[in-house]
C-alpha cells in the first residue's frame, strides 16, 4: 500500500510538490540504498528525515526522482 498523505498540501515534506504516488515510488532509490532505515519507507526527499539514520552511502543523486524534480543535496533520509 502506498502512502499518499504527502499529496495533501498540509502534509507536504521537505520539497513541496513531490507526491509519493505509486508512479513516483517506482523510480525511488530508497529501498536499494545502504542507508535505508526501514522497510516500507520510501521517497524521503518528499517526507523529510527519519530519526536515527546511520549514513552508509547515498543513492539520492543517482535517483530518477532527484533528477526529475531538480533536487539539491543528498541523504534526504537523515537531513
Amino acid at each position: 500500500m502506498v502512502d499518499n498523505s504527502s499529496c495533501i498540501p498540509e502534509k507536504r515534506g521537505k520539497y513541496f510538490g513531490i507526491c509519493t504516488s505509486y508512479h513516483h515510488s517506482k523510480g525511488c532509490n530508497c529501498p536499494k540504498c545502504p542507508s535505508y532505515p526501514e522497510k516500507g519507507k520510501f521517497m524521503f526527499c518528499s517526507k523529510g528525515a527519519y530519526p536515527g539514520v546511520e549514513k552508509k552511502g547515498c543513492l539520492c543523486q543517482e535517483c530518477i526522482i532527484h533528477n526529475k524534480f531538480g533536487l539539491n543535496g543528498e541523504y534526504f533520509c537523515s537531513e
